[in-house]
C-alpha cells in the first residue's frame, strides 16, 4: 500500500520515522522523504511482495554496513507493516547526476581527470563489495549517481546485494547482464557482476553500450528471443577486431565513433578482452575488479595536460613520443617511475598517489607530487607524506627526504618509500 504524509513507520532498531512526501517511484517501490533521528532520509517502501529471505538478506545487509562509502547502502531496516516493509537509507547529496544523462550528454565531467575518478571509485566499490562474498546482481545506468565537477560517485539500490550465487528475485536488465544471466544458465556471482561492471564502464568512457550496435538498431520490436540473441553468448561486441558484424551506426551512434581512439591503446585492449568471445562464453577468463582497478589508477597517471595547447591528453609510458589527442603536435616521452604495478610517467603536476604504493588512505590522498624547480627549472618530486623517503642516486649515494622537501628526477635513481616499497627512475 501507499504511505501517507506523517505516517509513522516502526524500524527494527526501536526507532521510527515519519513520512513527509513521495520523492519518486520505479518497479520495486515508492521512495519518500522521511524524518529519521530528526534529520531528512529516504524510505524506500516496497509495492512488491517479497520472500522472508528477502527481508532476512536486507536485515544482514544492514547489520554488516557498508562495504565502501560510495554505496547509498541500508541504515535500518522497518518492521512488516502496512502489508509491506522497507528501509532508510541517505538522501544523495546535491551536484550528482544520474548515469543516463552522461551518455544522452544532458551532463558533461568537468575534465578529463573527474570521468577516471569516477571509474576508480566504481572499481574500488565493487571490490569492496567482492570481498566480502556478495555480488550486486543489478548493476545498470539507474543505479550511479555522479558528481561531474569531481567523479565521485554514489550507488543506490543496494538491496539487491546478496551472497555469491544466490539470487532473491531480481534478474536486471538486459544489455547489463552477464550473457550466462541473460540466457538462465547460470545464478548472479561475481563473475557476472564482472562483466556487468565492465559494461558500465565501457559506457562511462565511450557513451554507448558494448552490445548496442548495427544488430541492435536493426531491431524494430525487441523479444525476449532477441535479446538472447543480442546480449547472451552470441552477443558481440560493437569493436570486436574480429567481427564486425555489429559495428557501431554512422550518425546513430556518434558518441563511440568520435570517442574509440580518444583513450590509450592499452585502454582500448582491455574492453575487447573483456568483451571478447572468450570472455561472453567463459565466466572464469573474464577481468576481475582488482585489475580494473589497477589499470584505472595507471590510466589517471597516464593523463596530463598538453605542453603545448595545455588541453588533457594521455602519456603512455612506453611510447617514446606520441601526439597530444587535442592539438596533435609531438609530446616526448618524460623519464618515468616504476613502483609496485605502475609506471608513472614524471612530468610536471604529476601525483604520486597512496593507492599506488600501495598504502592506505582515501583514494585521492596524494603522497607526492612532480615540481619545477623555481632557481634551475628542473624537474624534482616533493614528499607530501607524513613519513621520509630515501632517495638513492646511481652512484649509490643516499639521502634523505623528509615530509615537505623535495629530490632531483634522475635516471637509475632509486626511492625507497617505507620498508618493503621501492620505486625506480628510469628513462
Amino acid at each position: 500500500m501507499e504511505l501517507s504524509e506523517g505516517t509513522e513507520i516502526k524500524l527494527l532498531n526501536g526507532k521510527v520515522c515519519t513520512i513527509d512526501k513521495e520523492l519518486g517511484r520505479g518497479g520495486q517501490g515508492i521512495v519518500y522523504l522521511v524524518d529519521y533521528c530528526g534529520g531528512d532520509y529516504a524510505l524506500k517502501w516496497y509495492t512488491k511482495d517479497y520472500s522472508n529471505d528477502f527481508y532476512n538478506n536486507l536485515k544482514n545487509n544492514t547489520n554488516a554496513g557498508a562495504p565502501s562509502k560510495a554505496f547509498l547502502w541500508p541504515l535500518a531496516v522497518t518492521e512488516k507493516q502496512f502489508g509491506s516493509f522497507g528501509y532508510i537509507m541517505p538522501l544523495r547529496p546535491r551536484g550528482y547526476k544520474e548515469f543516463g544523462e552522461f551518455m544522452l550528454a544532458k551532463t558533461h565531467f568537468s575534465s578529463m581527470a573527474a570521468n577516471i575518478n569516477a571509474a576508480i571509485c566504481i572499481c574500488d566499490a565493487f571490490q569492496k563489495l567482492h570481498i566480502r562474498g556478495l555480488s550486486y546482481q543489478d548493476m545498470n545506468d539507474g543505479n550511479f549517481f555522479i558528481n561531474p565537477r569531481n567523479g565521485d560517485v554514489l550507488i543506490c539500490d543496494n538491496d539487491n546485494v546478496a551472497p555469491d550465487r544466490t539470487n532473491l528475485g531480481i534478474i536486471g536488465k538486459a544489455g547489463y547482464l552477464a550473457p550466462e544471466i541473460v540466457d538462465r544458465k547460470s545464478m548472479p556471482n561475481r563473475y557476472s557482476d564482472y562483466f556487468s561492471m565492465a559494461v558500465i564502464l565501457f559506457i562511462l568512457f565511450y557513451y554507448n553500450r558494448p552490445f548496442e550496435g548495427k544488430k541492435f538498431a536493426s531491431c524494430t520490436c525487441m523479444t525476449e528471443e532477441l535479446e538472447k540473441k543480442l546480449f547472451g553468448h552470441e552477443a558481440v561486441f560493437i569493436m570486436d577486431p574480429t567481427d564486425d558484424s555489429n559495428r557501431p551506426v554512422e550518425g546513430l551512434h556518434t558518441n563511440v565513433l568520435r570517442r574509440w581512439g580518444l583513450f590509450p591503446k592499452s585502454i582500448e585492449s582491455l574492453f575487447v578482452q573483456a568483451f571478447s568471445k572468450q570472455a561472453i562464453l567463459f565466466p572464469e577468463k573474464r577481468i576481475i575488479d582488482r585489475e580494473w582497478m589497477t589499470k584505472m589508477i595507471q590510466l589517471r597517471s597516464m593523463l596530463c595536460h598538453c605542453p603545448h595547447c595545455n588541453e588533457e591528453t594521455f602519456l603512455e609510458p612506453d611510447v617514446n613520443s606520441q601526439k597530444c589527442i587535442d592539438c596533435e603536435n609531438t609530446i616526448q616521452k618524460p623519464m618515468v617511475l616504476k613502483v609496485d604495478q605502475y609506471r608513472i610517467p614524471l612530468f610536471e603536476g604529476q601525483r604520486i598517489y597512496n593507492i599506488q604504493l600501495p598504502i592506505d588512505g582515501s583514494l585521492n590522498a596524494v603522497v607526492g607530487e612532480v615540481v619545477k624547480n623555481s632557481v634551475t627549472g628542473k624537474l624534482g618530486i616533493k614528499n607530501y607524506s607524513s613519513f621520509t623517503w630515501q632517495a638513492i642516486d646511481p652512484i649509490g649515494t643516499a639521502h634523505n627526504v623528509s615530509p615537505e622537501s623535495g629530490m632531483p628526477i634522475k635516471n637509475e635513481m632509486k626511492i625507497k618509500f617505507k620498508m618493503g616499497i621501492n620505486g625506480l627512475i628510469v628513462k
